[in-house]
């Protein structure tokens, strides 16, 4: 440093060295972060949920913040704007920090049972007894009927035979379940009701 102070020609080539040092590390950085821009997208604002939101759940207004996420972070059908998801009803879980997207709510207006009907689907009501209280909204089920062995039609045919699968669970009451299933399912479901007895099975 004394020698730095006594040559000013020796000061002034280290302080260019170190200014070109510092622009060759600055350079590197900025070409990092434009590298990392194009792999990634610029920024675009993302609804995500701030809480857990449940099956058949409203989504409150608090319940949502935007934030800024790199354009290849963010899926399709992800909403921008909070008035687009306020006030309506979860159709999946929504986990917190999860991006809301359009697939995610129900259609404006629909709550309840109505909401979590997939398109072509009916709601009915099945009695399930005791094993109600052990299924949730979401699980599948199957629904099995069982007729008089006495009126099977032909030697050998099962009395027990399923008259609805795949059927997903839309609410459950005290010693019922509502299940989504197709118009012909639901048909079989009701003759079953009304002929013989029913089963919900869990799949």
């Amino acid at each position: 440093m004394r020698r730095l102070s006594r040559s000013p020609v020796l000061y002034w080539i280290a302080a260019g060295a170190l200014a070109l040092m510092t622009a060759l590390v600055v350079s590197q950085l900025l070409g990092r972060a434009r590298d990392e821009a194009a792999r990634y997208g610029s920024p675009r604002l993302v609804v995500v949920a701030t809480r857990d939101v449940g099956l058949g759940q409203v989504v409150a207004a608090g319940d949502l913040e935007v934030r800024r996420l790199p354009a290849a972070l963010v899926p399709d059908g992800a909403l921008a704007d909070p008035g687009e998801a306020a006030d309506r009803t979860a159709v999946v879980p929504v986990f917190v920090g999860e991006a809301v997207l359009r697939r995610h709510l129900a259609p404006w207006g629909r709550r309840g049972v109505a909401a979590l009907l997939p398109p072509g689907k009916r709601g009915i009501t099945v009695a399930a007894g005791a094993a109600a209280a052990r299924l949730s909204k979401g699980d599948t089920v199957e629904v099995l009927a069982t007729f008089d062995p006495a009126a099977a039609q032909g030697p050998g045919q099962e009395p027990t035979f399923p008259v609805a699968t795949g059927a997903s669970v839309i609410d459950v009451r005290e010693e019922s379940v509502t299940i989504a299933v197709t118009p012909e399912e639901a048909k079989r479901v009701a003759f079953a009701m009304t002929h013989g007895a029913v089963t919900v099975v869990v799949r």
